[in-house]
Parts: C-alpha cells; structure tokens; sequence
C-alpha cells in the first residue's frame, strides 16, 4: 500500500498527478515510481490520456482515499472524449483496458486516427490558468482540458493554449511536472474572429464530453447522416465543403484541423458515409458537421 498519493487538483490530466507523485517521493528515475504505482515497468499510453493498469494503482492507495477508478477515468482522463461514438460494449472494452493490465492497443479500441491532431507534439497550457495555478495551490499542473484535441483555446479565460517545453512522446518515458520552467509559451495568438470560433468549437466538445448517452452505432449514425446530408443539398463534396467555408470560414476551419483542409468535401464525405467501415473515428470532423447542422437548424 502506498503512504502518499496526491489528490487530483481541478481540470488536473491524471499524468500530472503521477509526476505530481514523482517529484514529492523523490525517485530517481520514471521506472521506478512505475513499480512503485502500478507494479510493472511497461509502459503505459499517457500521451493519449488513456494510461491502463488503473485498478493496480487505485488498490494501493492510502487507507481513507476517496479516489475511485472510475472518477479518474470521468474526471482526469480523456476517456470521456474518446467514449464518443462508442457502443456501450465499445465503451465497456475501452474501460476495462484502462482500468486492466492487457497490452492491446488503446488507440485501436478507442478508434483513435493517425492523425497529427490526434497526436500532439507539446503538451499544452494557459498561461492565465498558470498564474492562477500559481496563486492558488502554490504549484502548476496539466490541465485536461488543455491536451483535448480540437480545442484551441482555454475555455475558462478564452485564451489561445500555448505549447510547452515538454514533448508529448517523452510522456511514456519520464513524468515531467509542469512549472514555470517549461510552460513558457510559443506566442500562438489569434484574431479575436478566430478565437471566438475556437472558444465556441471547445464549448461543443466540453458538452460532448458530458454526454453519457446510449450511442446506437456508426450504421445508425451513417443513415441519419444520409438523410440529413440529402435534405440539405450536402451530398456532394463540393457542396458539403461550401457549407462547412460558409458557416465556419477557411481560417477557423484550417485553425482546428489543418489535415483535412486540401480535400475538404472528399475527406468529410468519406468520414461521415464510411464511419461504419472505417477503423478510426475522426471525432473532430464529426463534431464540425454535427454542429453545423444544429446551426442551421436554427438560422
């Protein structure tokens, strides 16, 4: 049993609290507090905020805590993100790989594309959350809501997230705090147009986030697409794209998922009339489209 383990702060990526742990007990080197918290040295996939072999580490926690798997998994964790468009049975696989020991691969099962927006370089922070971070607890941590793919912008101060100094790959290698060191910021900044699109986008996501609903499947999910695509003159790539530019703008769109940019109408089409074949699910497209439509529905 451990004698020490931080609680989470608010908002705080469950990586942060590990390095939180790491720094405080004073090990050496990441193989170490692997032993030490989760009884095996493998590594673990941090860099998607999906880390596995959860229950080991909630077995050993002090006597008293009130921390559960299933709140790390809801609260400081990306599982609540990647849960989208997940079957109850998808979502169930995906829980019991986090919280197991099996190597299978998490980004397989929770259908995550090799995309770079999907992948990050640098973990990401708010230089106003860490001064508040600062001032509050006396030390900065990584916030969840930084790291979400998709969203550009800190949505409790609306200001464009900056890169830190940390490499997300390094994340499976060592347990890097955050402090005022290495989140310095790259001076991403945006146009007060584009920032109010990018705080509106992350404003979606957060409510996806949220939403614990009985999703039916991508067949379903295709079929709604086809009817709604049909009914609005969208079932065309060229069409589709011309919506997309007009209701968010190419500056918006290529701001939050530069990838699919140079075959807009192609690459959109084929993620929302192929998602019952595809193996991955490009979360982010889908939630351009789904707002788009919502939109519409009320212009």
């Amino acid at each position: 049993m451990l004698h020490f383990f931080p609680m989470p702060y608010p908002d705080e990526l469950f990586y942060s609290v590990i390095c939180r742990y790491h720094v405080r007990i004073g090990n050496r080197n990441f193989r170490q507090t692997q032993l030490d918290l989760f009884q095996t040295a493998g590594t673990k996939q941090y860099y998607l905020g999906l880390p596995n072999n959860l229950a080991t580490l909630v077995n050993q926690f002090p006597f008293g805590s009130s921390l559960t798997t299933n709140q790390i998994l809801e609260k400081y964790t990306l599982f609540p993100y990647y849960r989208a468009f997940l079957t109850n049975r998808e979502v169930r696989r995906l829980q019991q790989l986090m919280e197991g020991k099996e190597s299978k691969s998490v980004a397989q099962v929770a259908r995550i594309p090799k995309l770079t927006l999907y992948y990050s370089d640098y973990l990401q922070f708010c230089p106003q959350c860490l001064e508040d971070d600062l001032q509050q607890y006396g030390e900065t941590y990584w916030h969840r809501s930084h790291q979400v793919s998709g969203v550009k912008v800190c949505l409790s101060h609306r200001l464009g997230l900056q890169n830190s100094n940390v490499l997300a790959k390094e994340m499976g290698k060592e347990f890097v705090a955050a402090d005022e060191k290495n989140c310095v910021g790259d001076g991403t900044s945006y146009s007060e147009d584009i920032l109010q699109g990018l705080w509106a986008f992350g404003q979606v996501i957060e409510e996806k986030m949220k939403d614990q609903g009985n999703f039916k499947g991508l067949k379903q999910l295709r079929d709604w697409y086809q009817q709604r695509l049909t009914n609005r003159g969208w079932l065309e790539e060229e069409k589709l794209a011309e919506a997309m530019l007009n209701c968010y703008g190419e500056g918006l769109l290529r701001t939050i998922h530069p990838e699919m940019m140079d075959n807009l109408g192609e690459y959109v089409l084929g993620c929302l009339l192929g998602c019952d074949w595809l193996q991955e699910v490009d979360r982010v497209a889908h939630w351009l489209v789904l707002a788009m439509i919502e939109i519409e529905k009320y212009s």
